[in-house]
């Protein structure tokens, strides 16, 4: 059984813009799938479906076996706990430490009053020390979350992720925001997520030298289709003109 499986999924705006048009795909245990496609093809709404940040208007998601299309109230929380989600402008609170924003990952399983006041345990404390040694920045961890750079903080938004002990780590776009040195900083720590912790992790991406190096597997949305599902080394160039359009030029990130 795989561990997602999409089917027929949709979903229409409350303006009337339909965004997702009748998507399938199955996603297996361990996979680092890419999404790729241009900017509005229905990459960031596929992404919020299947953690239900937004609801689907038809169709299904069925994850680890269960339908969690409609989900609501203690079992919508559940789910979204038990997937970790990372976005392209870190989120994270500025004045507080790094530290303390890792530690806000398990807000989904500590009860609220405990965690306004700081009151996380020892073993919390450890995991999200642990976590900041998985991306590289423990000695990092009583700074403030502003003083560090951009690739940084994302880093500090993937350990948060970690926090979660998530089936699935979704990304939006992780590395939008940083410049192309960067990018493949933070591409790494997501790989090393992938292929040592064995976490599944689906990645919404622009570049495809990104894609080409980091993806086990792709599928390309265009004007909220599918229209493409297969591995990165068949992205040939009529593809690329396919999914982007005659007028696109691919930019490398090295």
């Amino acid at each position: 059984m795989p561990l997602l499986s999409v089917r027929n999924l949709s979903h229409t705006y409350s303006n009337g813009y339909k965004a997702l048009h009748n998507i399938s795909f199955d996603v297996e245990a361990g996979e680092f799938l890419v999404i790729i496609g241009l900017s509005g093809s229905g990459k960031s709404t596929l992404l919020r479906c299947l953690n239900r940040l937004i609801e689907p208007t038809e169709g299904q998601i069925i994850l680890n076996g269960t339908d969690v299309t409609h989900i609501s109230d203690a079992s919508l929380r559940r789910h979204r706990a038990s997937i970790g989600m990372i976005f392209q402008h870190f989120n994270l609170i500025p004045r507080h430490t790094v530290l303390s924003n890792v530690l806000y990952g398990t807000l989904g399983v500590t009860p609220t009053a405990g965690s306004i006041v700081g009151k996380f345990t020892q073993e919390q404390r450890a995991r999200a020390m642990s976590a900041l040694e998985v991306v590289g920045i423990p000695d990092k961890a009583q700074n403030r979350a502003d003083a560090l750079s951009g690739g940084q903080q994302q880093r500090v938004a993937i350990a948060r992720a970690l926090m979660q002990q998530p089936d699935l780590l979704l990304a939006d776009e992780p590395v939008a925001s940083l410049d192309p040195a960067t990018s493949h900083s933070v591409m790494s720590y997501l790989e090393k997520i992938n292929k040592d912790m064995g976490t599944t992790v689906i990645c919404n991406l622009h570049f495809l030298s990104l894609v080409r190096q980091y993806a086990s597997r792709v599928i390309a949305l265009k004007g909220g289709h599918l229209v493409f599902n297969g591995q990165p080394h068949d992205i040939t160039d009529e593809w690329f003109t396919t999914i982007y359009g005659e007028d696109a030029v691919e930019v490398e990130i090295r």
